[in-house]
C-alpha cells in the first residue's frame, strides 16, 4: 500500500507541476515590442438630461461593453492602423500599455509533456500494483471459502454422529423404563427379563465375532488376490523378456515404472486440483494450443510443459517439431522433448506445413486405429514475412481449426500476438481461431521474467461458451524440469 502511495502522489506532483509549466509558457511574452490596448470611450451623456439622467450607469454600460477587453498588438502594427486610419478616434478613447520584448524560455515547451509523461507512467504503474493485488485477494477469498466450506461440513457431520449417538442412547432408556415397567405390573419376572439382556448380549458378541471374522475373509481373498496376481504378472514379464530379450536389468526398470504410477496419479490430481481445474481441462482438450506473450514471458516453458504432460500422461509422443531455432531450443527450451522429425531451415518448414495437412486427411481416411500424437510449432509470427512458408503457413492454420481433431493429433503453436500476421497471415479465420482454438498469453515485466499470471481464451465452460479474456495463474512447479524430475523418483511439493 505504501507503494502505490508515492505512485499516486508521484502522479498527481507531476500533473500540476506539467500544467503550471504549461501555464507559465503560455505567460511568456515573445521576443518582440508590444503594445496592449484597450478601447474605452466616453459616454456624450455627460450631464442630467430630460430624459436621461443617468450618465454613470451609461458610462459603465460602455466599460462593460468595451474597455473590459484587451488586445495585444505588435507596436509597429498599431502605430500603423493609428496613421492609416481617415477618421482617428480621440487618443482619450485608448489606453495603451508597452510591453518590452524578452527571451522566450522555449524549455518549459519540452518541460511541460515531460511531467505530464511522468504522471501518467506513476498512474499507470499504480493501477497495474493494484490489478495484481486485486487478482491475489481473490485467489486468496475463494481460498478461505473452500477451507470454510471444509469446515462447515466437518462440523456438520460431527453434529450428525452426536445427533445419532443421542438417539441411541435415548432409545436405550425408552426400552429399559418399558421393561421395568413389564417387571413392576408383573407381565414379566425379574430372572426372565436378565434372561433376556444375556441372550441379547450373546447375540450381539456373536455378530461382533461374525463380522471380524467376515472382515478377515475378505483380506484373505484379497490378499490371495494380490498374491495371485503378482505371480501372473511375473510369469508374464518373465516370458515377456524371453520373447524381447529383455535382462532383468530391463525388467527391474519396468517394475519401478509400474510403481512410479502413485507419482503419476499426483501429477494428474494436482493439475485437476490448481484453481478450477483449468490446466487439467488445457492438458485433455482437443483444441489447438496457442501459446502468446512477447520475449521472456515464459512462452516456451508452458508449451514445452504441455507437449511433456500430455506425453507421459496420454502415452501421446511428439511427432515432429517446427522450430527455426530447433538446435539452440533443444539444448534448452526442448531438452527434455523428443520429437521423431525436427523442420528447421524455411524449405523443411515449409514442406512440413504440407506433410502435416496431408497427413492429417491420411490420418483421418485411411487410418481408423491410429495412435494420437502431438506436433509442435515456434516461433510462428516470422513464417508469414517469408515466400517460402507464407503460403503453407497460411493453408496449415485453416486447416487446423478441424482436421487435427479429427486425425488425433494434439497441436502446439507458439507465437508473439494472434493476429492474422502474427499467426501465418491467415485472414479470413479470426472468428474461428477465436472459438475453435485455446489461447494463454503470458507476461513479462521486465522482458526477462515471466509472471505468474496469465490469460486465457477459447477453454469452454461448464455451460459450452468459450470463456474470455480468464485471469489463471501459471503455477511455480509446471516447468519441464520439475516434471521431469517428479516422474523420475524426485517428487514436487505441490503446496509448496
Amino acid at each position: 500500500m505504501k507503494t502505490q502511495s508515492l505512485l499516486k502522489f508521484g502522479a498527481g506532483t507531476a500533473l500540476l507541476l506539467g500544467l503550471a509549466s504549461a501555464y507559465y509558457y503560455g505567460q511568456t511574452p515573445y521576443p518582440y515590442q508590444f503594445t496592449e490596448v484597450r478601447f474605452c470611450p466616453v459616454t456624450a451623456n455627460n450631464r442630467p438630461m430630460k430624459y436621461y439622467d443617468k450618465p454613470a450607469e451609461s458610462q459603465e454600460s460602455l466599460d462593460n461593453k468595451y474597455c473590459r477587453f484587451k488586445y495585444r498588438l505588435l507596436t509597429e502594427v498599431w502605430k500603423s492602423r493609428q496613421f492609416n486610419d481617415v477618421v482617428s478616434l480621440p487618443e482619450d478613447a485608448f489606453i495603451t500599455k508597452d510591453l518590452s520584448p524578452s527571451d522566450n524560455p522555449s524549455l518549459w515547451l519540452l518541460v511541460a509533456p515531460a511531467f505530464i509523461w511522468m504522471g501518467y507512467y506513476c498512474w499507470a504503474a499504480k493501477d497495474e500494483i493494484d490489478n495484481d493485488e486485486s487478482f491475489l485477494r481473490l485467489e486468496n477469498f475463494k481460498t478461505s471459502i473452500k477451507r470454510q466450506g471444509l469446515v462447515t461440513r466437518t462440523e456438520r457431520d460431527l453434529q450428525s454422529h452426536e445427533s445419532e449417538r443421542i438417539l441411541d442412547k435415548h432409545k436405550k432408556d425408552i426400552d429399559r423404563r418399558a421393561d421395568n415397567q413389564l417387571v413392576q405390573e408383573r407381565y414379566i419376572s425379574l430372572e426372565e427379563l436378565q434372561q433376556q439382556y444375556q441372550r441379547q448380549s450373546e447375540l450381539e458378541d456373536l455378530q461382533f465375532h461374525n463380522t471380524k471374522k467376515q472382515f478377515a475373509v475378505a483380506d484373505s481373498v484379497a490378499d490371495k488376490s494380490i498374491a495371485d496376481n503378482l505371480r501372473d504378472k511375473a510369469k508374464a514379464d518373465q516370458e515377456r523378456s524371453k520373447i524381447e530379450g529383455k535382462t532383468k536389468e530391463a525388467i527391474a526398470n519396468d517394475n519401478h515404472h509400474l510403481t512410479d504410477q502413485r507419482l503419476i496419479s499426483d501429477l494428474i490430481e494436482a493439475l485437476k486440483n490448481h484453481e478450477d481445474g483449468w490446466l487439467w481441462k488445457v492438458i485433455d482438450n482437443q483444441k489447438p494450443v496457442w501459446v502468446l506473450g512477447e520475449a521472456g514471458s515464459g512462452k516456451s516453458t508452458l508449451a514445452a510443459s504441455i507437449v511433456m504432460l500430455r506425453e507421459y500422461l496420454f502415452d501421446m509422443p511428439l511427432y515432429q517439431l517446427i522450430d527455426a531455432h530447433a538446435g539452440e531450443n533443444l539444448r534448452n527450451a526442448w531438452k527434455y522433448l523428443s520429437p521423431q522429425l525436427i523442420a528447421q531451415t524455411e524449405e523443411q518448414i515449409g514442406q512440413a506445413f504440407d506433410d502435416a495437412r496431408e497427413r492429417w486427411l491420411d490420418r483421418i481416411n485411411n487410418q481408423p486405429d491410429k495412435q494420437p500424437q502431438q506436433l509442435l510449432v515456434d516461433e510462428f509470427t516470422n513464417y508469414s514475412e517469408s515466400d517460402i512458408t507464407k503460403e503453407p503457413a497460411k493453408k496449415f492454420v485453416k486447416a487446423s481449426l478441424s482436421d487435427p481433431r479429427k486425425a488425433e493429433e494434439r497441436l502446439v503453436c507458439i507465437a508473439h500476438f494472434f493476429t492474422n500476421t502474427a499467426v501465418g497471415g491467415s485472414d479470413g479465420t479470426a472468428k474461428g481461431r477465436a472459438r475453435g482454438t485455446i489461447q494463454i498469453d503470458r507476461k513479462t515485466a521486465d522482458g526477462k521474467t515471466p509472471l505468474k499470471i496469465a490469460t486465457i481464451n477459447g477453454l469452454n465452460n461448464s455451460d459450452g461458451d468459450a470463456e474470455v479474456d480468464k485471469k489463471v495463474a501459471i503455477p511455480g512447479w509446471l516447468t519441464p524440469g520439475s516434471i521431469h524430475k517428479h516422474l523420475n523418483g524426485q517428487p514436487i511439493d505441490f503446496d509448496d
